[in-house]
């Protein structure tokens, strides 16, 4: 079940994640993206979901098929950060598909974009570890990073400028959190990389939580020896958990 968290005016998306090293390790429909020729032994490459359409999720985002089409384009070559430090890229996304998928409580077929990253890891070797470990455990994810056109209530159908203040919508968004709404005509901003002691496992999380969470476990965690996070993984969470505690 992917997440959806917001903050600020930022929408993120969490998705099941995992390295790939060769065509044969990724979605069948994203094959082709996968280089040919000799690899950047240093590189980590990684698959998965980048964003679902044409089915609300939990928290009532939603986006068409032809949202999709039109932010697809917008994925490509952004950055790729851990925990959405904006400011600190560790890699790129590198190719994107949009493709059909099974929804998991339906036969019915749903378009999704898969996306295809690398970590820079001669660069960054602690956070290529760390992903390592994490993908291993099965606990590795994307999340995407969003900006819209325009929010459009599902219930009642008007339309607002991304910028607005939800208290001036309509009274279904102003009232309900998780008010079905359509992101129109996104533009898709690059993305993070989710791992332990951060999960995409809250229905109500924001990154504010997220980072009150990971202070709680950082004070837990921090004299485990076989913690499997790196003094640069913690200084990387803890840098967003401490700034965003403080907002």
């Amino acid at each position: 079940m992917s997440e959806i968290a917001q903050y600020g005016d930022r929408f993120y998306l969490t998705a099941q994640a995992r390295i790939v090293e060769q065509p044969s390790d990724m979605p069948h429909e994203m094959a082709s993206a996968f280089p040919s020729d000799r690899l950047n032994p240093s590189f980590v490459w990684i698959a998965g979901r980048y964003v679902q359409g044409e089915q609300a999720n939990r928290n009532g985002h939603f986006w068409t098929t032809d949202d999709l089409k039109a932010g697809n384009s917008t994925i490509k070559h952004t950055p790729l950060n851990v925990l959405h430090k904006f400011d600190r890229p560790v890699g790129t996304f590198v190719e994107t598909k949009i493709v059909e998928r099974a929804a998991t409580d339906s036969a019915e077929s749903l378009p999704e974009i898969q996306a295809l990253s690398v970590v820079w890891g001669a660069n960054f070797p602690e956070v290529a570890a760390a992903v390592k470990t994490a993908h291993d455990a099965g606990q590795l994810w994307y999340s995407m990073e969003c900006v819209a056109e325009q929010v459009q209530c599902l219930e009642c159908e008007r339309s607002f400028a991304w910028t607005m203040d939800y208290s001036q919508a309509c009274d279904h968004l102003a009232s309900d959190k998780r008010q079905p709404r359509r992101f129109i005509n996104p533009t898709f901003l690059g993305g993070g990389l989710i791992f332990p002691p951060a999960e995409p496992g809250w229905s109500d999380a924001d990154v504010t939580e997220v980072a009150h969470r990971l202070t709680e476990e950082y004070a837990t965690a921090k004299s485990d020896t076989e913690s499997t996070l790196t003094s640069e993984d913690w200084y990387l969470l803890m840098e967003l958990a401490q700034s965003q505690a403080g907002a």
